[in-house]
């Protein structure tokens, strides 16, 4: 499906950049910094790094800081999430990393140092960006870490921006994302598919004096919350479930922004929307206290909840999701018996 805009403008949140922005000596408007800089960063305000390396005589390097890294949006949206590190792969400097020390491995103009060798895993291709993620303290490494080589356009950069920033890899692999990310913003076929879900207001629902006659799916998500937009428009109208999730629950937008007063087992719950809690009461009931975007809840037809369940889901995951309490088989085993089951036969 041919591209009519840049993901960047209809995908990632509303970013009001300065005009005043100044790109440095090879045009791009990244702020970078220095590997050491960036980890002294970490340790009090833990944020994703995003890790470009190049070589001084890298023609493609030079390309992807004049054109990608150009992008005043992309630009911003890095700058406010990541912390960018510029690395020279051929640096003449010891370079200390997690309590290492790094050099170069020979004499000469083009000799490379340890550390693009041990992060680029002996794959020497220039540019390739490293994007790392979640820190742990304890076992003085990164949980997250993927690679991509070559030059990044900012359809390719996108994705991976996502991916890292959100959290995403935790139920997802990246290509599985990426089939979906395409799917949700590029394919113009879905947008039926998406008018054919009955997504009801939170107040609809919640307050409603009606009977619940199915079980419930309150999606907690927002617009300025990419992997939710990709979860929405792909997970939920994929056809190896969707036709399976209609039939046997209610489907609600819960944005925890709103404000409305909304009745939960009995008790009222609001919105106060002070600078320190700007999210409804009741997005932390649904959440079990443990709010990630995008969170799905799950509530039974007398609307207790059942489980909530954090981060991106994939289709097959939600589909395992659907059938193990829409057929009622959480009341007979536990989930982790029903996914070996499921693997079993193959499903």
């Amino acid at each position: 499906m041919k591209r009519i805009i840049s993901a960047i403008y209809c995908l990632f949140f509303t970013i009001h950049y300065s005009h005043a922005q100044q790109a440095d000596a090879e045009g791009s408007l990244v702020k970078w910094m220095t590997l050491t800089e960036a980890m002294e960063k970490t340790k009090t305000a833990p944020r994703p790094i995003i890790m470009d390396f190049y070589t001084d005589w890298c023609g493609w390097c030079k390309k992807m800081m004049a054109t990608t890294y150009s992008n005043p949006a992309l630009a911003q949206y890095i700058n406010q999430n990541f912390y960018p590190v510029k690395f020279n792969a051929e640096t003449k400097d010891t370079v200390e990393y997690l309590g290492q020390k790094y050099a170069p491995l020979g004499v000469g103009q083009r000799t490379t140092n340890a550390l693009a060798v041990k992060l680029l895993q002996n794959k020497l291709m220039y540019p390739t960006t490293l994007f790392l993620n979640n820190f742990d303290k304890q076992k003085n490494e990164f949980v997250f870490s993927m690679l991509a080589q070559g030059y990044l356009d900012n359809s390719k950069i996108e994705p991976m921006l996502v991916f890292t920033l959100e959290n995403v890899f935790r139920n997802c692999g990246y290509d599985e994302y990426k089939e979906q990310f395409d799917k949700a913003f590029f394919d113009t076929t879905i947008n039926q598919k998406l008018k054919e879900l009955k997504w009801l207001t939170p107040k609809e629902s919640f307050n409603s004096t009606q009977v619940h006659k199915k079980k419930t799916m309150v999606f907690i998500n927002t617009d300025w919350c990419n992997a939710c937009k990709v979860m929405k428009r792909s997970t939920f109208i994929d056809t190896s479930l969707a036709d399976y999730v209609k039939d046997k629950f209610d489907l609600v937008d819960f944005n925890p922004e709103i404000t409305d007063s909304l009745r939960f087992m009995g008790t009222m719950f609001g919105n106060p929307r002070s600078q320190q809690m700007p999210f409804h009461q009741l997005t932390f009931t649904l959440a079990k206290n443990n709010f990630i975007l995008p969170t799905l809840a799950l509530l039974d037809e007398n609307m207790h909840l059942m489980d909530a369940v954090s981060f991106y889901i994939q289709p097959p995951f939600l589909k395992d999701i659907a059938h193990y309490y829409g057929d009622e088989v959480y009341k007979k085993k536990p989930w982790k018996d029903y996914i070996d089951e499921m693997k079993k036969k193959g499903n």
